[in-house]
Parts: structure tokens; sequence; C-alpha cells
């Protein structure tokens, strides 16, 4: 067991603050727990220093106190302790493995540390030690959340409306019964939020998103038109009541998906290559190894996400660049000190706005499916590519006796492989490439794509 002085990590942490009270066994409980919120408070001030000196005073007087590790836990937690927040936190429970918030705490650690079988084990014990407890249970629904166990999310979210029904629990109801394909109930509930207030954009733009994936374009309609009359400008509505319309708009806002991303930042590499088996950067890090085996060149990785192409490809012998619309997907990228430099815009705009005839490869994996109709990103890649360089990227199927460009359920496109050779041609590439592949799973189903390589003539 570590010691409340060896949690922490830069080195004045371990001494004392003399101006502060001894805390000593005759401290009532009531001193104690103002003790412990004053800890708390300069832990959110970032003084570890004295919140060190403090708790550890707190955990000499009682040591049978679970809220003394807890607050260790979070202070190990803030100076980057991961171990060390685990092992106090486990402590919180020992010392009384009947109080609730322990465990709930312990759990919510561990999902944070994306550990997620132990995180789901430890709620669940906690719902069963204090099942109408509503603090109890919006934590473990966040813990189901992280670790995206959506059924055991929507179990909790219709305890915690049993015993205390806010309008935020039913929103996050009704969002994961929608990704859980349960639409009719999701816009049931929608549809109680609407008639309360009929301008609450978040319930209206719920229901139109549900009502779409349904398949009732009347209602997703009016629920756009109704938006749009109170914001005429919104480009996301806008995107959502052409689909509603029966049309498939050309390309997407940036804002249907970076949300997502957003949100998913630091789970997306486990998510997505362990469950998801998403093994196209490590295919186009070989497609460019095999053509530049000294690996001098340059690259823009276009939709870079958290890097994976980077960590696939290594340090090169030039310029690896990447761009996302994702500031959070980027702070996961540049953790594997592998790119030299990063642009937060829109690829069609970093396309646009590039130099002529400067990057050897450029890589697009999996991006093009949220970018839809690539008739201008095509031929400006193949604008600032140097002579002999290639273009990599990748596309959903779209089947032969779909239109070239298909809007999937999934809020991804699909494309024909006939229409994106004709593409590349006329942007004048040559040597144009196209394999089929496997891209991820979705639903547990592989989804069937296909990796273009086209040179540009030297």
């Amino acid at each position: 067991m570590l010691t409340l002085k060896q949690v922490l990590t830069r080195d004045n942490l371990g001494l004392y603050c003399d101006f502060l009270p001894m805390i000593t066994a005759k401290t009532s409980a009531a001193q104690l727990t103002r003790h412990l919120q004053s800890t708390d408070e300069l832990i959110r001030k970032g003084d570890l220093a004295k919140a060190t000196a403090q708790l550890n005073e707190a955990v000499q007087a009682f040591p049978q106190d679970p809220r003394v590790y807890l607050i260790g836990a979070r202070m190990a937690e803030a100076s980057g302790n991961a171990q060390g927040a685990l092992e106090l936190a486990q402590r919180a429970v020992k010392v009384n493995p009947a109080w609730s918030v322990s465990v709930t705490e312990y759990a919510h650690l561990l999902a944070r540390q994306n550990q997620f079988l132990p995180a789901i084990e430890q709620a669940e014990k906690a719902v069963q030690l204090d099942p109408r407890n509503p603090q109890v249970l919006q934590r473990v629904i966040e813990v189901a959340q992280r670790a995206q166990a959506i059924p055991m999310a929507v179990r909790w979210l219709r305890q915690l409306m049993l015993v205390e029904p806010t309008l935020g629990a039913k929103r996050l109801l009704a969002a994961d019964l929608h990704a859980l394909g349960e639409h009719n109930e999701a816009i049931e509930l929608y549809t109680q939020m609407v008639d309360a207030l009929p301008d609450d954009v978040l319930a209206r733009t719920g229901r139109m998103q549900t009502a779409y994936a349904k398949g009732d374009l009347t209602l997703s309609k009016a629920d756009a038109e109704h938006l749009l009359q109170a914001d005429p400008g919104n480009e996301n509505v806008r995107f959502w009541h052409a689909l509603a319309s029966g049309n498939t708009p050309a390309t997407q806002p940036i804002s249907v998906f970076k949300e997502v991303f957003d949100s998913s930042a630091d789970l997306y590499d486990q998510h997505l290559v362990r469950s998801l088996r998403y093994q196209l950067p490590k295919q186009v890090a070989k497609l460019i190894t095999d053509r530049y085996p000294d690996l001098k060149l340059n690259v823009l990785d276009l939709g870079c996400g958290t890097g994976l192409l980077g960590v696939c490809l290594g340090r090169i012998d030039g310029a690896l660049v990447g761009v996302d619309v994702s500031e959070k997907m980027i702070a996961q990228a540049a953790r594997h000190n592998v790119y030299d430099r990063f642009h937060t815009v829109n690829l069609l705009d970093a396309l646009q706005e590039t130099p002529d005839a400067i990057y050897q490869v450029i890589a697009a994996c999996d991006v093009f499916i949220y970018v839809g109709d690539l008739s201008q990103a095509i031929p400006n890649a193949y604008r600032i590519l140097a002579p002999g360089g290639h273009l990599m990227f990748s596309c959903e199927t779209a089947k032969p006796k779909e239109a070239n460009l298909v809007l999937r359920p999934t809020m991804r496109y699909a494309h024909k492989r006939s229409h994106i050779q004709a593409l590349c041609k006329a942007a004048g590439f040559v040597d144009i490439s196209i394999e089929e592949t496997e891209l991820r799973l979705e639903n547990n189903q592989p989804v069937i794509g296909f990796v273009v390589v086209a040179r540009k003539a030297a």
C-alpha cells in the first residue's frame, strides 16, 4: 500500500504546512468533514503540496474513514499516478465495503482508466448496496456510458427515472434507446419533452434524428422545419431536413460527427482497433513503406484522428503532417511524438489551401466516408502531390445498383468503385489500383470497402 506521500510525484509534495491546525483523534466528525472539504478544494486549485499535508494528518487520525482515501485517490490521479489512485480507492472500499460511495467512486476511477470489466462489476455492487440513491445511479450510468455498456446504462437510467425523474435523465435514456434501435420508445420520450416544451431544441433534434432512423420521414421533416424556423442558418438542421426530404446531401456538416470524435478521443484507439478490428492504418503504412522504403518523403495524413497511421509508420525522413477537425483527437495523436505538426481544420479546406507539389503521399484512412462528394478533394490532392506522388485512401462500397454516392443510416457515405476510379482518372492520376478490403466491424458484421492507390505522373 502506498503512503500519501508516495502517491505524488513532485519533489516538494512531502512538505508539511505548519500553519494548519493539527488533526487529532479527538477531532469531531464535523471538523474532519470540513478539513476534507478544504483538502478537496486545494486539489481543485492544484495546490497539491498543502493538500498532501492536510490529508496525511487526516489519515493518521482517522485511518478507518474511507473518505480520506477517496480524496487521496483524487490527489494521486491529479498528479498522474494512476496506480496510486487505484490503490487508495481500493483502500477506501476495504475499510468500509458497505459504503456505496466508495464502491461507486472506485468503479468510476476504473472506468476512467479504461478498465471496463472490473468497473462494471464494481458499479453493479454499488447499485446493489444503494439501489435508490440518485447520486450513485448517476455515477454508475456514467461508468456504463464510458464502457459502451449501453443496455446496462438503460437499465440504470430506468431505475433513476423511478427515483428522480429529471429532464437530463430522460434525455439520456431517449438517446441510449435510439442507440439501441429502440426507436418507438425513444420517440415517445422525446415527444413527452416536446409536448412539455415545444421549443426544446435538444428534444426536437433528438426526435428528428430518431424519427429519421426509424424511417418516419414525415415526423423528422416536421421537426427539422420547426427548428429551421427558429434558426434558418443552422447547417446541421438543414442537413437533416434534406435527408428527411428524401435527398442525399453532397457532404455533411462537421458538427454531425465532430462531437462524437471529441467525446471518444481517449477511447478511440481501444474501441476501433480492439473491438472493431480496424487495420487500415497498418495496411496504408505498408503501402507507403513498400513504395518509399527509405522513408524519405513528406506525408499529409487527412483525418489523422488519434495518429494511428503515424504509429504504424513511425518516424520518417521528412514531414508527417496531420489534419483533423477534432482538437481532442489531435491531442491524442500528439502524444505519439511522430507527427511534425497538425492543422485543426476541415480536410477539404486543408486541401484547398495547401500549396502545390509538396507531398509524396496523401493518406485518408476511413475519412472520406464522412466527406461524401470527392469531386473537389481528389483533384486538389493531385495538385498538391509532388510529381510521382501517391494518393492513398479508403471508401465504403456502394452496391452496383446504388447511386455513385450513398449516405448510410450510420451517417457514413458509401462510394461506387467505378465512380471513384473515374474521378481519379479525370484528375490526371495514373496507375490507379483499387483493392477490396474489410474496413472494420459494424454490429459485429464486416464493413466492406476498398483501398485506392493512385499515382501522379512523374
